[in-house]
């Protein structure tokens, strides 16, 4: 703590977001939603707010899993987790939360420079972007626990999740379209204008991004995008497994589920986004689930897919699937419990975590 704080008072005097004790700047950081506080990290009482089932880890590819919720507050919406070398970072509906990925079971910490819902963490050169929902997003200086907010000259605050470049552009995801920034936030500029999206993947020198109106392309560094999958319901996770893009299509359109009884279309890209293709029956754990089309079945809803190392890991509303070959055959490694579905699934190395709430 004393290594934090000396830290934090070296770096204070650069960053608009910094508590610097009872003067007037607290007013600049209460507007940001940043509380007034001379610590930055505060461990939480364990036993009276210990909440189970929310969080899980794996430390051997996804066969075993063990419960690591203790320490958290009771009732804890968990909106997103990342790990960054010895730190795993929670998106929470009560803010920053951190412990260390290289202990089994982390110790739980909250960050009180972010006061806000932190809706998802994503990667970053100079620290990890925290995207706050509504209230635009800030980038922690590792190390510090110091935030700096970055959608200063960023009109639009629905944001959704963050890129970095290889070359230290910015695109933001958001309600309305996409954002670039080629000056780390300075100045922005409206990339795409088309509707709501939820992600951003970079895999070679290809992009994609999963929205409303499904799945969209660029090959020029986000300046220009086309639409490659539009089947006319939402791509809510889009992501990269294998070397391959892929999307899980979805919709709770009541006239869409009453024409064809689905809540989930799972599709897949071999050459760079350009076309996609049903993914093969055969390489999903649920084969009851799918209708002559290979479509997910409203009984069985598919949240995300990952890979950890050699192996896939896939979840389902009925818990996690592993497969050791390349989707020919999957075994259940961690089912729902307490019709908590485990929706997403974050991966470093081969330890994963699997958050239980709301999915995609």
């Amino acid at each position: 703590m004393q290594i934090r704080a000396l830290a934090f008072l070296l770096v204070c005097p650069f960053f608009p977001a910094c508590q610097q004790g009872p003067e007037p700047a607290q007013s600049v950081m209460a507007a940001i939603g940043v509380p007034a506080v001379t610590d930055s990290v505060q461990t939480i009482p364990a036993p009276d707010w210990a909440t189970v089932g929310v969080i899980f880890r794996s430390d051997d590819g996804g066969l075993t899993w063990q419960d690591v919720s203790a320490g958290l507050p009771q009732n804890m919406s968990i909106s997103s987790v990342f790990i960054a070398g010895e730190d795993v970072y929670l998106g929470t509906g009560k803010g920053l939360y951190r412990g260390s990925a290289g202990t089994a079971t982390p110790v739980w910490q909250k960050d009180f420079f972010i006061n806000q819902h932190i809706s998802n963490i994503s990667s970053g050169r100079g620290g990890p972007f925290l995207s706050s929902y509504g209230n635009g997003f800030f980038q922690e200086m590792p190390g510090t626990g110091v935030c700096s907010p970055m959608h200063n000259e960023l009109t639009d605050k629905q944001i959704r999740t963050v890129l970095e470049m290889p070359n230290g552009a910015l695109l933001v995801a958001s309600d309305r379209g996409i954002y670039k920034s080629a000056d780390h936030g300075k100045n922005w500029k409206l990339v795409y204008a088309d509707g709501l999206i939820l992600d951003l993947v970079l895999s070679g020198d290809v992009l994609v991004a999963g929205g409303s109106k499904g799945v969209l392309r660029s090959t020029d560094g986000g300046e220009h995008w086309e639409n490659v999958l539009n089947e006319h319901i939402l791509a809510k996770r889009t992501t990269s497994v294998q070397g391959k893009f892929v999307t899980i299509l979805g919709t709770e359109d009541p006239s869409v589920l009453e024409h064809e009884g689905i809540t989930n279309r799972l599709r897949i890209s071999d050459d760079g986004g350009k076309t996609w293709h049903r993914m093969e029956r055969a390489m999903l754990p649920i084969q009851g689930a799918y209708d002559m089309d290979y479509r997910l079945a409203q009984t069985h809803d598919i949240y995300d897919i990952v890979q950890v190392g050699e192996y896939l890991l896939c979840s389902f509303d009925t818990g996690i699937y592993r497969s050791a070959d390349q989707g020919k055959t999957w075994e259940p490694v961690l089912p729902t419990r307490e019709n908590r579905v485990l929706a997403n699934l974050k991966v470093s190395g081969k330890i994963v975590y699997a958050l239980a709430g709301g999915g995609c």
